[in-house]
């Protein structure tokens, strides 16, 4: 009987890298999340109502404006707040950063004039540094945005002749290099705990590589949120660990992490296991 030829070093060699590059992208993407969650923890509370009213006021002189429409608190969280078993399992949508937001409901035709009047009213008071908002998100055709060392205010125009007046938090300064530094972290312990998983047998291997494969999608789309939010304007702020949150893809990546501390138990057994006894 015929016994296979083993495989060509360099078809091993290159089989090997690409092991190694699945998991240290895998815990790379779940190290820049975590260190994106963790940076926001140290952000400010959204101002209370009094605060709010006295911020947005000057920006729509011709209307009186009372309590905020609608809060939502948390730094990021889903809008609305939802907890238990189906968050924690299955993820949900709409998962937003907070805000503090006023309704104001001009004729169509005056929309354009308020907003030029709120970018007027920015501009004067100098505590606010303004630029021109740009229109992405449906139905906004137009509007201003306006950063201090905190807050973030935006004006923007909401369906056919709404006004919207947001306020949210400013992404804080430590988010960016948490972000890399535990991006970079996980990537090094992917790199490392992928090689000795694929050493410690195939029951080791198989499941890491399971729970690498149930991790992709959130893995891919971590990477596209981290690329986006290192390159989109600091009004804009975005979660680091988004991809995880989703209807769906929180499930997958449940699993996915369960599959990978299964892999590390059973190459720690292993690796007990082949210890010289005393």
């Amino acid at each position: 009987m015929d016994t296979p030829e083993p495989a060509p070093r360099s078809r091993r060699g290159w089989v090997d890298w690409v092991t190694k590059l699945a998991g240290a992208l895998t815990l790379g993407a779940l190290g820049a999340g975590l260190g994106g969650w963790l940076a926001w923890q140290v952000s400010d509370d959204l101002p209370a109502d009094r605060f709010a009213l006295e911020t947005v006021q000057p920006l729509v002189p011709g209307t009186r404006l009372h309590a905020p429409d609608r809060r939502h608190e948390p730094p990021f969280g889903y809008d609305p707040p939802y907890e238990g078993v189906q968050a924690l399992l299955f993820g949900g949508d709409d998962y937003n950063g907070g805000y503090i937001v006023y309704h104001v409901d001009p004729p169509a035709q005056n929309v354009t004039g308020a907003i030029g009047v709120a970018r007027e009213a920015l501009v004067k008071d100098h505590y606010w540094k303004v630029d021109t908002r740009a229109p992405d998100l449906p139905g906004q055709a137009e509007g201003v945005t306006a950063v201090s060392r905190h807050l973030v205010v935006q004006v923007y125009q909401e369906g056919a002749g709404g006004l919207v007046l947001e306020i949210g938090r400013r992404e804080p300064s430590v988010v960016a290099p948490l972000v890399a530094l535990f991006g970079l972290v996980g990537f090094a312990l992917g790199w490392v705990g992928m090689r000795r998983a694929m050493g410690s047998g195939r029951v080791a291997a198989g499941t890491a590589w399971a729970g690498v494969g149930f991790l992709a999608p959130c893995t891919l789309l971590t990477y596209a949120v981290v690329a986006t939010m290192y390159l989109a304007p600091v009004t804009e702020p975005i979660a680091s660990w988004d991809a995880y949150t989703g209807i769906g893809f929180r499930l997958l990546a449940n699993i996915g992490v369960l599959l990978l501390l299964a892999a590390t138990a059973v190459w720690f057994s292993d690796s007990r296991r082949r210890l010289p006894l005393p």
